[in-house]
C-alpha cells in the first residue's frame, strides 16, 4: 500500500497509454475516526475491486494507508493538499475524494468507477467529476453531453456548486495545485466549508480556464442496483407522483405540506447513481443524520442502520470545523 499506485488491471484504454492510475482519498479527523472506519468497510462491501484507499487527517496514524501530515490538525485544506501531493508523487492521476461520513449506501457500479469515469475524464480534459448526479433533483447549470460522455453535465463556469465536496473524482495534480492557489489567496482558509466557498474565486484568479473543466455524472441509468428506487423509469414516475402529491398538499396549508415532506424526505435525500449516497452523508449538524437512518430502515437495510447507530457520536472542534461541507 505504500508503493506506487498501479493502473487498474484490464482497465479500458482510450489510447495506447496505460489506463489512469486511481486512488481513493478518505478525508477524516480523530473526531470522525469511527465514521472513517465504517466508510472504509462499506467501500469494501459495496464497491468490488475498488482502488486503494488512503486516509488523511488522523493525528495518530495506525496503518500504512494512513497518510501523515505536517501542521495544524484543524487545517483541512492543508492536510488534503499534502495528501494530494503525496499520492500524485506515488503515481496517482485521479483521486476519488470522499469525506468520512459519505459512504456508498448501496451497490456501486464498479466498472464505471474503476474504468469508465477515469478514462472519460482524461479524454474530456476534466479536472473534477462529481458523483452527485445532475439529474438527482438538485441545483444544476451547464451543458448535458451525450452517451459517449456518459451523459455527464459539463458545469457552467459560474455554477456555484461545481466544487461541492460530495464524493467525486479529482485530477490529482490539479487538485493539489488549486489548493496551493487557494492557500496563497486566502491563507486563513482552512476548513472544508472554506474549500467549497472559496476555491472557485481562487481558481478564477489563478487559472480561470479550469472553471470550464468540471462535470457531474448522470445518476439514473448508471446505478448498479435493481430495486425500484435505483432504476431510472420508476424513479421518474415516483418523482411525478411526488410533485402531484405536494401540489395537492399545498391546498391543505403549510402544515400538510410539511408533514408530507417529512415522510418523503428520506427518499428525496437519496442520490442515485454509480456511487449511491445520501445528501449530507451520515452526519448532519454534528449528529447522526436521521434522514440517512430512516432511508436505510425504509429500504430494508436495518443492518446498515444499526452499524451507524452503534458508532460513537462525533464531537469536538474538528467536527465543528467540518460543518457545512457536502450538505
Amino acid at each position: 500500500m505504500n508503493g506506487r499506485i498501479q493502473a487498474g488491471v484490464g482497465a479500458r484504454r482510450e489510447t495506447a497509454d496505460a489506463a489512469p492510475r486511481v486512488a481513493i482519498l478518505l478525508s477524516t479527523c480523530e473526531a470522525y475516526r469511527a465514521f472513517a472506519e465504517l466508510t472504509r468497510s462499506w467501500l469494501g462491501r459495496h464497491w468490488p475491486g475498488h482502488p486503494p484507499v488512503f486516509s488523511c487527517g488522523l493525528e495518530r496514524p495506525g496503518a500504512p494507508q494512513d497518510l501523515p501530515f505536517a501542521g495544524d490538525p484543524r487545517d483541512w485544506i492543508g492536510i488534503v493538499r499534502q495528501a494530494a501531493e503525496e499520492l500524485t508523487a506515488r503515481g496517482a492521476e485521479w483521486l476519488y475524494l470522499v469525506l468520512d461520513d459519505h459512504p456508498p449506501v448501496g451497490p456501486c457500479h464498479a466498472r464505471y468507477l474503476n474504468e469508465d469515469l477515469p478514462a472519460t475524464a482524461r479524454r474530456l480534459g476534466a479536472i473534477q467529476v462529481n458523483l452527485m448526479g445532475w439529474d438527482q433533483f438538485q441545483p444544476r447549470d451547464g451543458e448535458t453531453l451525450g452517451a459517449d460522455a456518459l451523459h455527464w453535465q459539463r458545469n457552467a463556469p459560474g455554477f456555484r456548486w461545481k466544487f461541492s465536496l460530495h464524493p467525486g473524482g479529482w485530477h490529482a495534480p490539479t487538485l493539489a495545485r488549486m489548493l496551493r492557489q487557494l492557500r496563497e489567496r486566502r491563507p486563513d482558509a482552512r476548513s472544508a466549508r472554506a474549500f467549497e466557498g472559496e476555491l472557485d474565486a481562487a481558481v478564477a484568479d489563478a487559472e480561470p480556464e479550469l472553471r470550464a473543466r468540471t462535470y457531474r455524472v448522470r445518476g439514473d441509468g448508471y446505478a448498479a442496483g435493481g430495486r425500484w428506487f435505483e432504476r431510472r423509469a420508476p424513479r421518474a414516475a415516483a418523482r411525478r407522483a411526488i410533485d402531484v402529491a405536494r401540489l395537492a398538499a399545498r391546498a391543505g396549508g403549510r402544515g400538510a405540506l410539511g408533514r408530507l415532506d417529512g415522510r418523503l424526505m428520506p427518499h428525496l435525500r437519496y442520490l442515485n447513481g454509480p456511487y449511491p449516497m445520501v445528501w449530507s452523508g451520515l452526519v448532519r449538524g454534528g449528529r447522526v443524520n436521521p434522514d440517512a437512518l430512516r432511508f436505510l430502515d425504509g429500504i430494508g437495510r436495518g443492518d446498515l442502520a444499526r452499524e451507524v447507530r452503534a458508532l460513537p457520536p462525533p464531537g469536538g472542534a474538528r467536527a465543528r470545523d467540518r460543518e457545512g461541507a457536502a450538505s
